[in-house]
């Protein structure tokens, strides 16, 4: 079911669904574009980004993507399916932005799911367990998150932990930012009328996976003049390794700025070196897991901002 439309202007907008798997490609995609020689006129498009609810029926293998997209260099430690499957969930609140209908596959996905009421199911184990693992060098965030995904009862039985949701967020590398704050805003709409909101979706807490990146320095390849044989060897910048960190989600910036805790952690598997994500820029490109545990009014206030920050074009 088709929610709201909204009309943007983007230069050069031919985004390709196809490639949610490789969102570091698309950043170097995205910096070839940069380097385009002046003076070259720049094509103008203009897209009608429609917001449907999310449909078990469809977005399935495109959820998936995104999951995939969105733990980076991790994703096979985890369930993806079942993840896919919880989000998908018969009356699950959450929106996708679609250009060619509700049948197309979409550009965007923002959902919650209650990981309070699934602490058991395997898929969302598997992703406490990891997350346990990545904070327990931060003691604080550490415990806190314990608290809060870990089954606690009373002597009489009844349960007395808070409820955290699960923050899906995930899109094209060339989606506008101004498409965000709508559906963040719709987001906490459908939570505060689902029918079952005081059960599902009254959560104290938001957990939000995200990535961020580092930009850091390459090693280059420069001539020894001691050599007379003109070899070549490899020698790292003298330069600090790490230069700038900077976001897959400006959001993610504001929700920073108003969470509980957070935190920048580096993936267990790392699929390729800095260099050979090197392409048409100086530096090197380092994904980093992002955590950010927010509290629900925080939330709605960092939605505020959002809509302050990123307005959507008159």
């Amino acid at each position: 079911m088709g929610k709201r439309k909204v009309e943007e202007e983007e230069v050069d907008s031919d985004i390709d669904v196809s490639s949610t798997d490789s969102e570091d490609e698309q950043v170097e995609e995205q910096s070839k574009g940069e380097e385009r020689e002046e003076g070259e006129d720049e094509e103008m498009i203009n897209v009608d980004f429609d917001f449907f609810d999310l449909n078990p029926e469809v977005d399935f293998h495109a959820t998936k993507n995104f999951l995939r997209q969105l733990f980076g260099d991790d994703a096979s430690e985890f369930d993806l399916s079942g993840l896919a499957d919880l989000i998908l969930t018969k009356n699950s609140v959450g929106t996708s932005i679609k250009t060619d209908g509700v049948e197309s596959d979409p550009f965007a996905l923002l959902s919650v799911v209650n990981m309070t009421e699934n602490l058991t199911k395997p898929s969302i184990k598997k992703l406490v367990d990891y997350i346990l693992n990545k904070t327990k060098g931060k003691t604080e965030f550490n415990i806190m998150l314990k608290k809060l995904l870990t089954n606690v009862k009373t002597t009489n039985g009844n349960s007395k932990q808070l409820k955290v949701g699960l923050i899906v967020s995930e899109r094209m590398i060339n989606m506008p930012i101004e498409v965000i704050p709508p559906m963040y805003r719709m987001l906490l709409e459908e939570m505060e009328k689902a029918e079952d909101a005081h059960e599902k979706y009254e959560f104290d807490y938001f957990l939000i996976v995200s990535k961020v990146y580092q930009l850091v320095n390459p090693e280059i390849e420069q001539d020894d003049d001691d050599d007379k044989r003109s070899k070549k060897k490899k020698i790292a910048s003298n330069e600090p390794k790490q230069i700038e960190m900077d976001y897959f989600h400006y959001e993610d910036m504001i929700l920073e700025q108003n969470a509980s805790y957070r935190g920048v952690f580096p993936y267990t598997q790392k699929k390729q070196e800095t260099d050979s994500r090197r392409v048409f820029t100086e530096y090197g490109i380092d994904p980093k897991l992002s955590l950010i545990l927010i509290d629900k009014d925080n939330l709605a206030k960092s939605v505020i901002e959002m809509q302050e920050s990123f307005p959507a074009p008159q």
